[in-house]
Formats: C-alpha cells, sequence, structure tokens
C-alpha cells in the first residue's frame, strides 16, 4: 500500500480510522453474499424461502428494502436458478443503497448516465414498476452489451438504450428528467477492499483527473434535470476531492443546485439504516470496516429553479409502434399458443424483433442511436412465429397453457447443453420450467426436439 495513499486518507479521517480502514483493505474479509432480489418477478419472500430451503442463511439487507444477504453454502443451482430466471442481480448491498436515496416513482422521467453493466438502471427500472421512461446511457460499448443483457434479463420494458456524450445529451433533452442519477468513473478506492483491489496504483494525480471528468458530467446532467428534481451523485471513490470537493465545486457555481435535506427522513421512514457518518464530511459514505461492505460514497442535490434553457428537443422523430391491426397477428399467438395477454404493452418493430416496451416510451422523443431493451418476439415474415429468450422469460410468467415441468435431471442436462428427452408431447412450442424458474423455449418437432436456452457459465 503506498505511502501516499496512507498519508492522505490519514490527514483525511484521522489516524484511527485510517488504520482500520487499511486493516481492512489488507485483510479483504469475506462478508455476506449480497444478492438484490427483482421485485417485477418474485417477492423477496418467496425467494428468501427458496434460498432457505436449499441451505443459506438468509437475513434482509440493511441498507435496501430489495436486498437479502446469503451465508453458508447452498446446493448446485441454488444460485444460478434464480440468475438465470432474472429473479436477482448480484449487487453491493452499498451500490442498492443509491436507488434507495435516488427514490425513483412509477411514471416518471429518469436518466441514469453512467448506467452500465446495469445495476442501478435495472433497479431503477424495477422501482418504477417497469412504468415510465427510463434512459440508460454509457459511453463504453462494451459495457453496454452487459447492460443490455441485465436489463433484458431481469425484464426491463420502459427503457432506452443509449451511447451518447453528456453534452449532446445535455443539448436534446434540457430539463426534462425528475430523476437523475450520476455514477461515473473514479479512482475506485471503495474497491481495495475487493480481491482484486489494487491500492498500490492509486495517486493523486489521478484523483484530480477524475474530479475534473466528474464536475463537468455533473453539470450536464444538471441541465437535464426538472426543476424539483433530484439528482444523485454517487462514486465508489471515498477521498474529498472527487465526492466532496466535486460537489463543492459545483454548488458554489451553480445557484439553482442545493443539497437535498430530505434524504434522511425519508430512509428513515422507510425502516433503512444509514451508515455510520464521520464528522465533518457531506454526503454518505460506506466505509468498509464500519458497514463490511464496498466502499462508496452518495450525495443527493436538488433544482430550486429553472436555469432558463432555451433549447428544446428538435427530434420530431417519436417510437413507431404498431398498430392494433399490425399486432393483432402477435397477440393472437401469445394467446391461443399460451394463453399470455400483453396488449398492456407496445410493440416496436426493431433489429428484425419486436420489442415489448412501457407505452410511456412514446412520449418522449428517442436519442440518436438508441436501442430498446426487450426483444419479445422474432418479426413475422412468412415463415414461423416464434417468441425470443428474452420474451419466452418475460411471457412465461403469464402464461396459462402449453407449460411443461422439467425433472431435475432434464434440467441440469439442459444448463449442461446435453440431450433432454421428452415423450408424449405433441408438435409444437412450450414452455419449459423447473419448479417456478422460467428455463427456455421447447420445440417439438417431427424429426427433432430442442430446447432453446443460452450457455450458463
Amino acid at each position: 500500500m503506498k505511502a501516499t495513499f496512507q498519508d492522505y486518507f490519514r490527514e483525511f479521517i484521522g489516524p484511527k480510522e485510517a488504520e482500520q480502514f487499511f486493516s481492512t483493505i489488507d485483510l479483504k474479509p469475506m462478508g455476506p453474499r449480497s444478492i438484490r432480489v427483482n421485485t417485477l418477478k418474485i417477492s423477496k419472500e418467496a425467494l428468501a424461502e427458496w434460498f432457505v430451503s436449499q441451505g443459506y442463511e438468509v437475513k434482509n439487507s440493511p441498507y435496501s428494502a430489495d436486498g437479502l444477504e446469503l451465508t453458508g453454502s447452498g446446493v448446485e443451482w441454488a444460485l444460478k436458478l434464480p440468475y438465470h430466471a432474472g429473479f436477482t442481480y448480484p449487487q453491493d448491498a452499498a451500490s442498492m443503497f443509491a436507488v434507495e436515496v435516488l427514490n425513483p416513482q412509477p411514471g416518471e422521467r429518469v436518466l441514469d448516465l453512467t448506467a452500465a453493466p446495469g445495476g442501478k438502471s435495472t433497479h431503477i427500472a424495477q422501482r418504477m414498476r417497469n412504468t415510465g421512461i427510463l434512459v440508460a446511457n454509457d459511453m463504453d460499448t462494451h459495457r453496454i452489451k452487459a447492460l443490455k443483457s441485465n436489463l433484458s434479463r431481469l425484464g426491463i420494458v420502459n427503457a432506452y438504450v443509449t451511447r451518447l456524450n453528456a453534452n449532446k445529451m445535455a443539448e436534446l433533452y434540457p430539463e426534462t428528467f425528475d430523476r437523475i442519477l450520476l455514477d461515473p468513473s473514479c479512482s475506485g478506492e471503495g474497491l481495495f477492499v475487493m480481491k482484486e483491489g489494487q491500492p498500490d496504483y492509486w495517486n493523486k494525480k489521478a484523483v484530480k483527473h477524475f474530479a475534473g471528468l466528474q464536475f463537468g458530467l455533473l453539470r450536464q446532467a444538471f441541465l437535464m434535470l426538472k426543476p424539483g428534481g433530484r439528482i444523485l451523485y454517487s462514486t465508489c471513490a471515498l477521498n474529498g476531492i472527487e465526492n466532496d470537493g466535486v460537489v463543492a465545486d459545483f454548488l458554489g457555481k451553480t445557484p439553482e443546485a442545493k443539497i437535498d435535506g430530505r434524504i434522511s427522513d425519508e430512509l428513515k421512514k422507510r425502516d433503512l439504516q444509514i451508515p455510520e457518518q464521520l464528522a465533518g464530511l457531506q454526503g454518505l459514505r460506506f466505509w468498509p470496516h464500519k458497514t463490511g461492505t464496498k466502499g462508496f460514497f452518495c450525495i443527493a442535490l436538488t433544482k430550486t429553479a429553472s436555469q432558463n434553457s432555451d433549447k428544446s428537443v428538435p427530434s420530431k422523430f417519436f417510437l413507431k409502434v404498431l398498430s392494433k391491426d399490425e399486432r393483432e397477428i402477435y397477440d393472437q399467438f401469445l394467446e391461443e399458443r399460451f394463453g399470455v395477454s400483453i396488449k398492456e404493452y407496445d410493440l416496436v418493430p426493431f433489429e428484425h424483433h419486436l420489442f415489448l416496451t412501457s407505452p410511456a416510451l412514446k412520449e418522449l422523443p428517442p436519442p440518436p442511436g438508441f436501442s430498446l431493451s426487450l426483444p419479445a418476439l422474432k418479426t413475422y415474415e412468412g415463415d414461423e412465429m416464434k417468441p425470443s429468450h428474452e420474451g419466452v422469460m418475460f411471457f412465461a410468467e403469464k402464461a396459462t397453457r402449453n407449460i411443461i415441468q422439467l425433472t431435475k435431471e432434464q434440467m441440469e442436462n439442459a444448463f449442461k447443453n446435453q440431450p433432454v428427452a421428452f415423450e408424449g408431447l405433441a408438435e409444437g412450442m412450450y414452455f419449459a420450467r423447473y419448479l417456478n424458474f422460467p428455463l427456455g423455449l421447447l420445440k417439438i418437432g417431427s424429426h427433432r426436439t430442442e430446447l432453446l436456452m443460452p450457455k450458463m457459465a
């Protein structure tokens, strides 16, 4: 551990706290496994019962109403099945806390400016109950792949996925969003407690570089916030330059901004624990030696008045959805084959698929180069009508017929990409399940049987 790193934090939080922090970094203690429950698909109570039945000890997270903490060793498939079904997202409790503070509501317009790989974005959509509009943006092409994958796996239908820089985004959407999450790249001292943490690479020059980038992103994000809205600024850094320093500099240069003082009261009303704070520092910090989590910082700001932006959204292009007549063939197929109705959602033709979307997405012009999050059906071109894997996993919980329950042996063979035998089934498509976990699409043909599901690592 570099002397400059140690010297900085001794001065920042005092020698006693600093030594405890350093000791935690050195020891890298293994805490409980932290899981967020996707309540769009399953209740926390039902999933907790599953984990207990599989050999885990389960506690509620003190920092998120959607979090569970698992200890012990469960049986094989105990974690893989709910993950595959989109019931869970492995996520540190400190990271979940950011969305608790943001507190997005159903029907709102929300922006996650640096969204990949999607932990907080999917949590936001979950809290919005898949309604309203979520814009999940990131500049990293490779990480956007993970973002799209997580959005579709968790069944998110209210999101635009974008890759735009913050300046361009602010030009398109001035004072548009009710809530904004900004979790930018940082020096990452909070992650030094992980096995792969590398405190020896820490240097103050990099910290100041990150702070400059963060200030610019915060300024652009704030331009997109509605008056009276809330912006949640968070990092996995713990120093005062990127966190308190960035926020103090921003407040000093932005008269319309102030710290949102309602946070503590809101969290207490929801019976959520606030991590112990060290005196003299703004925002909420998770110190690993105090919370048993990764290190994390977050602070909420609000906009007291309009910034008098005279810009308006120039695009006249709105999302094109299928008309009632155009979608009739797809609605009929799902209803007749699986007993599924999706009439509360829109169907959008895009990239050779029909994407399932929240009706609210039509109300906001999509960003340039956007994509959508849940490809539900293959576009019918006179050949075979077929749901995609993402569609199967979304529809399966609504299905009332042509559902096949697999045995444990069949389930295991399916995940191992080994042949699975089925007898006595008529030709056609079926939704395959194991217990309450959707697995994939089973196709019975005259000469071939396929269980279509992605490989599991």
